[in-house]
């Protein structure tokens, strides 16, 4: 085991339920910059003359940066400390919130859709276990970011136009880094130099795994899903609605998990996974699909609390362990919306729904070995 020590000790102020809710609030912030900047930027493709492969490949962008940059953000964090992580973050991302902007075409808009991506890696993994780390229930906690989401969700249905929705992402971005400012050190591990990134990563393969295959199938989905959204003739704020629904159910479940078994919460959001894909290729009627949005919100809940719970539960390397979960998330945001869009264009949007449900099912058979997690004694 590499050396460690404590940087410093606990103050009162860190472990009060009004700084653990500041957390939740730059959560809240950086949730909400990101969905109102997120769910009508296929659209935008569109308008600017994307076919639905290059549609894929602005979701790529984003996924590919923001794999990479979460991955060493996280594996470094261990070692230089979360908070240089998290402010540095969000500060360049409402600077690159704010360029989205300047994407007058195609190419603009992976670029800097990619350069998003890069910036909110450097803040997310951090922002995570810097929560954790202050002793903040961790479904609690997740739960703001869903609230954030209904936030952007809505915003995107009353607002409409994706130019403002830009300008809000980067005031609310930057709104959090403001509050970042007050944030104390806490007493975490500081790693006399990066852990063992591969050790860390085989500790929960299996976990990893699993939310990769599930989430490769999400990722493919939600690319294309405005669009199918719009051929099964649903305007924008239906489209704004149904997310919200669905984060609107994640506030509410995300806040009741942490009392359960990480590993059962983890295996029923895996279970409602392919229920709900599998509805989505042939449920089409508006009252079906908010109650499959209400399906899938639970099933995001259990799926993503339960893992999260399971690595940052694992060992001391929790900066590391943060770091590899977003960058599993983001694979798949970097993969599966190349693989939506290649899928949609041959075989239709019902095409890419029947494949989501298909890698659901892979991922229920990676089995989550039944241990307890390491102590950090």
């Amino acid at each position: 085991m590499l050396e460690q020590d404590v940087i410093i000790e606990k103050e009162d102020q860190v472990g009060d339920w009004s700084y653990r809710w500041l957390i939740g609030l730059v959560n809240f912030f950086l949730s909400f910059a990101t969905m109102s900047s997120f769910i009508f930027v296929p659209l935008l493709g569109a308008q600017l003359g994307a076919s639905d492969f290059e549609v894929g490949l602005v979701g790529a962008a984003y996924g590919i940066a923001f794999l990479f940059s979460s991955l060493f953000s996280g594996w470094k964090s261990d070692h230089l400390g979360r908070l240089l992580f998290v402010r540095w973050g969000l500060l360049i991302s409402s600077v690159a919130f704010a360029a989205q902007l300047l994407a007058h075409s195609v190419l603009a808009l992976i670029i800097v859709r990619g350069v998003v991506g890069l910036a909110l890696g450097i803040a997310v993994g951090a922002t995570i276990t810097y929560a954790f780390e202050c002793g903040a229930n961790m479904g609690k906690y997740s739960s703001y970011g869903s609230l954030g989401w209904i936030f952007g969700a809505a915003a995107s249905a009353l607002v409409g136009d994706i130019k403002l929705l830009f300008w809000l992402s980067f005031l609310f971005c930057l709104l959090a880094f403001f509050i970042s400012l007050a944030f104390q050190k806490v007493p975490s591990y500081k790693f006399s130099k990066p852990p063992n990134l591969w050790f860390v990563m085989r500790r929960d393969y299996r976990v990893y795994l699993a939310v990769f295959l599930r989430h490769l199938g999400a990722s493919a989905v939600w690319v294309i899903f405005p669009l199918y959204l719009v051929s099964i003739g649903l305007d924008k704020f239906w489209i704004g609605l149904l997310w919200g629904v669905n984060f609107v159910v994640q506030f509410l479940v995300m806040r009741q998990l942490e009392r359960f078994s990480e590993f059962k919460t983890f295996f029923w959001g895996q279970v409602l996974s392919v229920i709900v894909f599998l509805a989505y290729a042939f449920l089409t009627s508006r009252l079906s699909l908010v109650i499959l949005q209400v399906i899938v919100g639970v099933a995001w809940s259990c799926l993503y609390v339960g893992a999260l719970l399971i690595v940052l539960r694992g060992g001391k390397e929790k900066g590391t362990a943060g770091g590899i979960f977003q960058s599993t998330l983001n694979l798949c945001n970097a993969v599966g919306p190349l693989l939506g869009g290649l899928i949609a264009q041959g075989w239709g949007y019902r095409g890419v729904m029947l494949f989501a449900a298909a890698l659901c099912v892979g991922g229920m058979f990676v089995t989550v070995p039944a241990r307890q997690p390491a102590s950090d004694s």
